[in-house]
């Protein structure tokens, strides 16, 4: 600034010294000598000007907008030397700075392009000192104020400063010397950019303007915004960190708080995360100076420990820098874990070694944990890692000789390992803490990279236990069997390298297996043999408990081995008896070994079916006989085979039925052929099968023939029944229960009658093998089959008939057909025999009488149909007969009304309604109306006063009034219009006489519709027809009748207008 304030010519110092001379309103121009006279030497620049005014004819005077310039040129060093006499931090700045802006009137534009270019020029002289200081930040900010800058004028100021100070830097330093963040001229740029930055920030600039305004200054230094705003934090924390320093140095004065610590925060720009970090760098070199671990000699980690005080002291520092409790326990932890370490992994080594007791170590422990201010949990923790290295220590060891194949030194660093970790168990007890009771599951977690063990692989973890067992069994006496003390010391192991159960019982089996195997199949061999006492059984059990007890072994290792030497076993004792059976003594044998096995009876069944299964399902076959039906007398004996093989019930019957199957399905192929037989022609089955079967085998070729349209085989029926006699008498069938229903029913309580309800199971009948799933006949073949049963039961007569009638759902269901499918098949049959039925009986009666009806209601039954089928299928049948005979009736050619007439009467005596039961089409019940109405019409039996036979032909038809009505006057009008072209013809023809008819037809038609009949008739013609019915003798009618007819037919003729 002082600089600037000295700079200007001898015309702005001239004015300088008398402002208002120079300014003076009305003056235009001055006498060049009232400026220039008293000057002694002129300057280059005056010269020039002289010689200027000279050649341009006005060098006596000097014009108003130089003096303007002059003016404003010396405002800019007054105004610099204002803020230096007054200083940035007088409160009286901002009044001092506008009284120049008043005493040389610059306006206001103008003036703030000055206070731009003053607070640039500070700007730019505060930077060239690279070292920064924070009073220099309030500097800028006071100032700016004084000037009365607001952010646009800052942040253009700071730009060009910006644009200005690298230019001229970059004069003298090369950019790549730039890159250095040592080098002054670095060091006065990042200067540079964190006062901007925090002159942006505290004018309180919006996000998008600071970004705005900061990338202006950065883009200046050609770097980017990032990359400035990290020098701005490089410049803004070591102040902080300062601060942070006096903060500890004053703790105990009480003149340090939080609050102050966030106030220098917000001036330094230091954000929340950055300053968390250095508080807890702050707290951490607090913990360092007071464990005197800052010293600078190097001193014995076991001597070092917090001083007293140290916790109260923490807690002061934690709270000012704002730390919470687990951040300020882990920078304790932190650094006194490595104290801890080296005084605590001697201690538990010394107990583990037997130097001191568990309890004494303990004691060792926990004085150290109290002069390191550790909390339980993080003792806990501590702990827990020692015991980890005092355990993981031995079983690295044991690693390395695993891998050189010694395995005695294996066995014996596993039974140290097991040692330490027991005198380990023992200190971490004295502690009381709950975290170390299941001491395994927290040090031996194989899954877990942190425990003793998870640094070994699961097969190397695999293989140290497979040698410390079969060593543990070598260091008994007779070097083959595992002591008590040794097998604990094997589940120890088990468990410390975290084998699982089935990882043991297969290294145990592996390693021991052999001798079990060994002892068991001599005693298969001995107890098999022919001379079996219970001396032997007695023996051989005692050498394999023996054995089992010697190597631990568990009872499932001697079941799994059982098994087969069981099986074997019963093929040994199949082989030495007669059919395979074996006697008492033999099975006693197979008994006693089942014992020794530790066997059950349930586990030695599987075999027993396996060797003889095949025994009893023979025997089952052989039983059938012919007929394949088990007599009584045989069944018991078939159960005592079945004891004495060993073989389950419930296996015995899957033996039963597949004996079962194997006589079934012949017996239902030849139900098959037999069908084919009745119905295929010698060609047809020839062709079907690739088989001559010869010339007496097939029926004669003609369709199914009886009373009531179809028929059935006697043969075949016979067969059938002999299947069903087959299935029904070996007790195939079963009941299952398949829910439960509530029935009344009725008890007596004392002398009163009571109804209860009660609970009792539904059951179904149960078919195990059907034809269809066991292949023996398609399904559509298994229908057919059934729906020939149906029809033979039903056409049966004689005792037989009863028999059939009850075997239906049986057989349904022995050829494996649903119920519901076989409803269908019946309901099919009795659709036939109802159409057929009542065909012929309406064909001859004409309509069902009593009779009939009671016949149709014993086929009902027979057919096992319920009301409402037999019902349905009596109005279908009567239906298909209906829709039959109309149908013939509207294709006859010459069909009379009469027939017409007794056909709707006959329905209607039925209760049929044509069209909705019978199904005649509304365009066939008009054809019908027309059939019966149009001849009586043309004969003059129908006439007007008739109209109730038309309401009753209407009527029974179905027909609405507008239908029937409209029909005929369709049939009225087409008779009159014939008609009428036969009187025109005859007239024509000069044939007058035969006219008479004809116009008495036009006089009755015209009676339906009151003359209107549409009909075209030339005048001269109408009057000749009339002239000719005036004519006719109607002496036998009444002459009001005859007068009546006349007009109407002079209506028709055209003669008479119509009325409306």
């Amino acid at each position: 600034l002082e600089e600037m304030a000295k700079e200007g010519d001898k015309l702005t110092t001239t004015v300088r010294k008398s402002p208002g001379l120079f300014k003076t309103g009305g003056l235009a121009t001055v006498p060049a000598a009232a400026a220039l006279g008293f000057i002694m030497t002129p300057s280059r620049r005056l010269a020039a000007s002289a010689v200027g005014s000279a050649i341009t004819g006005v060098a006596g005077f000097i014009g108003k907008s130089r003096l303007d310039a002059a003016t404003e040129a010396a405002a800019r060093p007054a105004l610099a030397q204002a803020i230096i006499d007054s200083g940035v931090d007088d409160p009286d700045l901002a009044s001092n700075v506008a009284a120049v802006r008043d005493l040389y009137d610059v306006d206001e534009e103008d003036f703030a392009d000055m206070c731009s270019n003053v607070y640039k020029r500070y700007l730019i002289g505060v930077v060239k000192n690279p070292i920064a200081k924070t009073g220099e930040v309030k500097e800028l900010k006071l100032l700016r104020n004084g000037l009365g800058m607001d952010n646009l004028a800052a942040g253009a100021a700071h730009a060009d400063a910006a644009r200005e100070f690298y230019r001229q830097t970059c004069l003298f330093t090369p950019e790549e010397e730039l890159e250095d963040p040592e080098h002054p001229d670095r060091m006065s740029i990042d200067k540079f950019l964190f006062l901007s930055e925090r002159a942006f920030r505290q004018a309180g600039e919006t996000e998008e303007a600071f970004k705005y305004e900061m990338s202006r200054v950065a883009k200046a230094y050609k770097i980017d915004m990032e990359e400035a705003l990290e020098r701005v934090a490089e410049i803004a924390e070591p102040f902080y960190r300062r601060a942070l320093s006096s903060t500890r140095a004053k703790l105990e004065t009480g003149a340090v708080s939080s609050d102050m610590l966030e106030r220098a925060r917000a001036s330094l720009g230091i954000d929340k995360r950055t300053a968390y970090d250095m508080h807890v760098t702050t707290f951490n070199d607090e913990i360092k100076e007071l464990l005197g671990k800052d010293a600078e000699v190097e001193l014995d980690p076991a001597t070092l420990r917090f001083p007293e005080g140290t916790m109260e002291r923490l807690e002061k520092l934690k709270e000012v820098l704002g730390l919470s409790d687990t951040d300020a326990d882990y920078e304790i932890q932190l650094e006194a874990t490595e104290l801890f370490q080296a005084t605590a992994l001697k201690s538990m080594e010394d107990a583990i070694n037997g130097i001191v007791d568990p309890k004494q170590a303990w004691e060792d422990l926990s004085r150290r944990q109290t002069e390191l201010c550790l909390k339980d949990e993080q003792m806990k923790t501590l702990l827990s890692s020692i015991v980890m290295q005092s355990l993981g220590k031995p079983l690295e060891e044991t690693i390395t000789f695993a891998n050189v194949n010694n395995e005695a030194a294996v066995y014996d660093k596993l039974v140290d390992t097991l040692d330490a970790a027991e005198q380990c168990k023992l200190v971490l007890d004295e502690s009381g803490w709950d975290e170390f009771d299941d001491f395994n599951a927290k040090f031996f977690d194989p899954w877990s990279g942190d425990s003793a063990c998870g640094f070994i692989s699961p097969d190397k973890r695999l293989n140290l236990f497979k040698i410390f067992l079969v060593r543990a069994a070598r260091k008994s006496e007779s070097g083959k069997e595992l002591t008590d003390d040794n097998y604990e010391k094997v589940m120890e192991v088990k468990e410390m390298l975290g084998i699982s159960d089935n990882d043991l019982n297969e290294e145990i089996r592996k390693s021991f297996g052999p001798e079990l195997m060994k002892v068991l199949r001599v005693a298969v061999d001995e107890i098999t043999g022919e001379d079996c006492t219970e001396a032997l059984v007695d023996n051989m059990k005692e050498r394999v408990d023996k054995v089992i007890k010697d190597y631990k072994l568990s009872e499932d290792l001697v079941r799994e081995y059982a098994g087969p030497l069981y099986v074997k076993a019963c093929n040994i004792i199949s082989q030495s008896t007669p059919g395979g059976v074996p006697n008492k003594d033999r099975m006693g044998s197979l008994d006693a070994l089942r014992g020794l096995l530790k066997l059950t009876e349930e586990d030695t069944q599987p075999a027993h079916l396996e060797v003889f299964g095949e025994v009893y399902r023979t025997s089952v076959l052989e039983t059938m006989g012919p007929t394949g039906i088990i007599r009584p007398e045989f069944r018991g004996p078939l159960e005592e085979l079945q004891g004495r093989l060993g073989v389950s019930k419930e296996a015995a019957k899957d033996l039963f039925l597949d004996a079962v199957k194997e006589r079934f399905e012949p017996m239902v192929e030849f139900l098959v052929l037999e069908l084919e037989r009745s119905m295929l022609t010698k060609q047809q089955l020839s062709q079907k099968r690739s088989v001559d079967y010869g010339e007496d085998v097939f029926q004669t070729g003609k369709s199914a023939d009886g009373q009531l349209g179809i028929a059935s085989d006697t043969n075949l029926m016979t067969d059938i029944m002999n299947l069903i006699d087959f299935y029904t008498e070996n007790d195939v069938p079963e009941e299952q229960e398949v829910g439960t229903k509530e029935i009344e029913k009725k008890v007596m309580e004392g002398d009163e009658e009571k109804t209860v309800k009660e609970e009792v199971p539904v059951m179904e009948t149960v078919y195990p093998i059907t034809a269809l799933e066991s292949g023996a006949v398609e399904e559509e073949l298994a229908e057919l089959l059934f729906r020939q049963f149906v029809v033979g039961a039903f056409t049966a007569q004689g005792p037989n008939a009863q028999r059939y009638e009850a075997a239906k759902d049986t057989f349904g269901g022995i050829i494996g057909l649903t119920k519901e499918k076989q409803d269908e098949i019946s309901g099919s049959i009795g659709e036939t025999v109802y159409d057929n039925y009542i065909q012929n009986s309406m064909s001859t009666k004409g309509s069902l009488d009593q009779q009939d009806m009671m016949f149709l209601a014993n086929i009902q039954a027979k057919l096992g149909l319920n009301e409402e089928q037999g019902e349905k299928m009596l109005v279908a049948s009567q239906k298909k007969v209906l829709s039959q005979e109309v149908d013939s009736l509207l294709n006859m050619e010459q069909a009379k009304p009469e027939m017409v007439k007794a056909f709707r009467e006959k329905c209607n005596s039925m209760g049929m309604e044509l069209e909705k039961d019978v199904g005649i089409s509304k365009q066939r019940l008009v054809r019908m109306f027309e059939m019966e109405i149009t001849p009586g019409l043309n004969k003059g039996e129908i006439t007007v006063d008739d109209a109730d036979i038309l309401t009753e032909v209407q009527e029974s038809l179905g027909l609405t009034p507008e239908e029937a009505e409209k029909v005929f006057e369709n049939i009225v009008d087409k008779r009159a219009k014939v008609t009428i072209g036969q009187i025109k013809g005859e007239i024509l023809r000069g044939r007058e006489e035969n006219c008479a008819e004809g116009i008495k037809k036009i006089a009755s038609l015209a009676q339906f519709t009151n003359g209107d009949l549409g009909l075209e008739v030339e005048e001269s013609t109408a009057y000749k027809i009339l002239n000719l019915y005036e004519a006719i003798d109607f002496s036998d009618e009444e002459k009001d009748d005859v007068e009546a007819n006349i007009e109407v037919l002079k209506t028709a003729l055209g003669l008479v207008p119509v009325e409306a």
